[in-house]
């Protein structure tokens, strides 16, 4: 028998025959993707939806649909959104990320601009303007396509989300663009938007007493961590932030550990344990105990 990747499988045979529409970028990916299923579910379109977190409306991290539409979130390590060939893509940021698989930004960025390349003829790209800086826009793509882009100046002023935070802003500016191509509602769109309560481990409460609220959050690279930060001070302002990291793989935090101090600017504590290896195994010459000496504020405890 052949043995193939899950996203070979999902390109290949689940993907078949259907309007694909991808969600890839650094951070921001499985949000996103939610967002764009509960968009389409919610103007009857019955899309089958895949993406790396439960939804609490369907109780998992899929929806299957029998309508025209497939939403998936695209993942870049190993090249895996290469297996996809998406009508729609919404790419919400290129950051330097998978330092053990990519090596340098100019991988990853070369990562994105195949990925771009296979879009369907006619399709269209709605990504964030921050890309702009990285002039992949001005590459020679084989595909006729349209190019929209976002920023947070396209989130309406009287938009009250329940999901804190700029970033979630920028997501929620993402699905206004995608709404406006597909001819969807303003109203309906509105609606889905503001009854969003987000997704799981993504600042998902886990529970309260006497007045501290502990949250869950999947953040695992300094320009997340600062996001989730910065959107539990814009909740509780008033607040004392505590930060409890278990950091994910070797290779990420010790390639960016000089944006720790910034990206834990705003806590009045963080706590660091040992890192969780994951796929990686432990080099021996770095540990927790060398982000807490980067870090302001920050205590090691490995348990």
């Amino acid at each position: 028998g052949i043995v193939i990747t899950w996203q070979e499988f999902m390109g290949k045979y689940l993907h078949k025959d259907k309007q694909v529409i991808c969600v890839a970028g650094a951070h921001g990916k499985s949000t996103t993707t939610a967002l764009a299923g509960l968009l389409l579910e919610a103007a009857h379109l019955d899309p089958t939806v895949e993406l790396g977190a439960t939804v609490p409306l369907w109780r998992a991290n899929f929806r299957i649909g029998k309508g025209n539409y497939f939403v998936s979130e695209a993942d870049e390590y190993y090249h895996n959104f290469l297996n996809y060939r998406p009508q729609i893509i919404i790419l919400t940021m290129i950051e330097m990320d998978h330092p053990e698989y990519f090596n340098s930004l100019d991988n990853v960025v070369d990562a994105y601009r195949k990925f771009i390349s296979n879009i369907k003829p006619n399709g269209v790209l709605i990504y964030n303007e921050t890309i702009e800086q990285f002039s992949i826009l001005n590459s020679q793509f084989p595909n006729n396509f349209q190019k929209i882009k976002y920023s947070i100046r396209d989130f309406p002023k009287n938009l009250q989300l329940q999901v804190p935070g700029n970033h979630n802003r920028e997501n929620a500016a993402a699905i206004i663009k995608l709404a406006e191509y597909l001819k969807i509602d303003y109203e309906l769109t509105n609606h889905v938007l503001t009854n969003f309560s987000g997704i799981g481990r993504r600042l998902e409460l886990i529970g309260q007493k006497r007045g501290i609220y502990v949250y869950d959050d999947y953040a695992n690279h300094p320009t997340s961590y600062s996001a989730t930060i910065q959107a539990v001070n814009e909740k509780y302002p008033e607040s004392r932030i505590w930060a409890v990291i278990e950091p994910h793989t070797f290779s990420r935090p010790k390639a960016t550990l000089p944006d720790y101090p910034q990206a834990f600017k705003l806590t009045h504590q963080v706590i660091v344990s040992k890192i969780f290896a994951s796929r990686e195994t432990d080099p021996g010459d770095f540990s927790g105990l060398d982000i807490v000496t980067a870090t302001p504020r920050a205590t090691y405890i490995p348990e």
